[in-house]
């Protein structure tokens, strides 16, 4: 039987006939697993093409050769490996267990050997449990992998028919959200802020969900990473602007006082003058007082291009809207970084504040935070409160702003306008029961 010369591991074909020889004899005994060298054009880059080919036998020695467990393995193609295994009378943990200190074991050993970078490793494991072809299982194991493709913290991914539904979900969303556009299917919510002391609703977060052809909606933590990755944000981004432009509009027409509504501002669209340029002509067009309007921007846009970045929040503010700067503390802020952001407004991540409120340390920590930010003129809101104990902790922190599923679960417009807009409302809500809390 022709071996690859370079790995001397069987070619797809041999592999695949060889496996069907005794895999379905005992079905439930094997795993198969896809591993790919997430950065391999870089390494060939880095070390040249020569160290790359050492860095691809490893791969075969390690996970296939020298493992005593390993029935049979091939490689795929370029970087891509196919190996099965057997369980040799573990559980589905102890597997895991197993393959997560492999992999583990091998990052340590290639650091060693490429240090100028390091060798991200990315896995799809799929436990074979019936009788299905071999080009299927393969399959399995490729859809594990690719959920993790842009993931560098996680190595192993294992497949479940959850994650199958949701690969397939996100292969779906750039059709879906085009006709969505087309067809307006695209809803906002507003998920309600509001002061404890005052005991008044002092704000909005616009958030999007799209309605899918058969009445269901799909949360935006499932396409707008997907429309992140396309450029397609800046589209679903615009849209909310002119959206909530003409929501502000209509409440001002109908004679009722407006709350600033936040909108979230992707990266991409923080980037582009021409997209900025259009908001500002979005805002003359529908004539809104810009005292109503907000833009949120997660931490993590501040890593870019920093000097950009700040110029461009300046000229947002000098336009005459405020700035906040979303999930703080969900792991990349610095007290030094805030110093110099010309934000208006700190949210505090749920995470963050989780963590926080959970020891007496955390909570002094919390404390200081928000007496420095309050100093330095900077709004602060705690997002994702959930219960009375959480509100009465982040008030004795000092913060009084505060959003979350206690007080309200983002609203479609009509409803949020009947709460909270219509004489007499605008009273905190407080929402315990779980069956009421969705995924924002």
């Amino acid at each position: 039987m022709a071996k690859d010369r370079l790995t001397d591991l069987s070619y797809l074909d041999d592999f695949k006939e060889e496996a069907r020889k005794w895999l379905w004899k005992k079905e439930n005994e094997y795993i198969l697993v896809s591993i790919n060298i997430a950065n391999f054009k870089y390494i060939n880059s880095l070390y040249g093409y020569e160290r790359g080919d050492e860095l691809l036998k490893l791969v075969a020695d390690f996970f296939v050769h020298n493992n005593p467990n390993c029935m049979s393995g091939t490689r795929i193609h370029a970087d891509r490996f196919a190996v099965i295994t057997r369980r040799s009378g573990m559980s589905d943990d102890e597997v895991r267990e197993r393959i997560e200190e492999m992999h583990k074991a091998f990052a340590l050993m290639v650091d060693e050997k490429y240090p100028m970078t390091a060798v991200h490793i990315n896995a799809g494991a799929y436990f074979i449990r019936e009788k299905e072809s071999i080009s299927a299982i393969i399959d399995k194991a490729e859809v594990a992998r690719k959920a993790i493709t842009d993931n560098y913290r996680l190595t192993v991914c294992y497949y479940s028919g959850v994650l199958e539904e949701r690969v397939n979900l996100e292969q779906s969303i750039v059709p879906l959200f085009e006709s969505a556009l087309k067809e307006d299917r695209i809803l906002l919510y507003l998920q309600p802020k509001f002061d404890v002391d005052g005991q008044n609703i002092i704000g909005a977060e616009a958030l999007s969900r799209i309605l899918d052809v058969d009445g269901k909606l799909i949360s935006p933590v499932v396409f707008v990473p997907v429309l992140e990755k396309t450029g397609m944000i800046m589209d679903l981004d615009m849209f909310m602007v002119k959206r909530v432009f003409a929501l502000l509009r209509c409440w001002m027409e109908k004679g009722w006082e407006p709350v600033p509504v936040s909108i979230n501002l992707s990266r991409v669209n923080l980037m582009q003058d021409e997209v900025w340029r259009q908001v500002c002509t979005e805002v003359e067009k529908y004539n809104i007082p810009k005292k109503y309007v907000e833009f949120e921007v997660t931490e993590t846009v501040f890593f870019e291009d920093l000097d950009f970045i700040i110029n461009r929040i300046r000229t947002i503010q000098k336009e005459g809207f405020k700035v906040s700067m979303d999930d703080f503390g969900s792991g990349y802020s610095s007290l030094n970084m805030v110093g110099i952001l010309p934000v208006d407004v700190i949210k505090f991540d749920r995470g963050f504040v989780q963590n926080s409120i959970g020891t007496r340390k955390g909570m002094e920590i919390m404390a200081g935070l928000v007496d420095i930010f309050r100093r330095i003129g900077l709004e602060v809101i705690c997002e994702g409160v959930e219960t009375k104990e959480e509100e009465q902790i982040i008030r004795a922190c000092g913060c009084t702003r505060v959003q979350g599923f206690l007080y309200d679960k983002p609203l479609p417009v009509e409803e949020f306008e009947r709460k909270y807009l219509m004489p007499g409302d605008g009273r905190i809500r407080h929402r315990m029961e779980e069956e009421e809390k969705i995924l924002v």
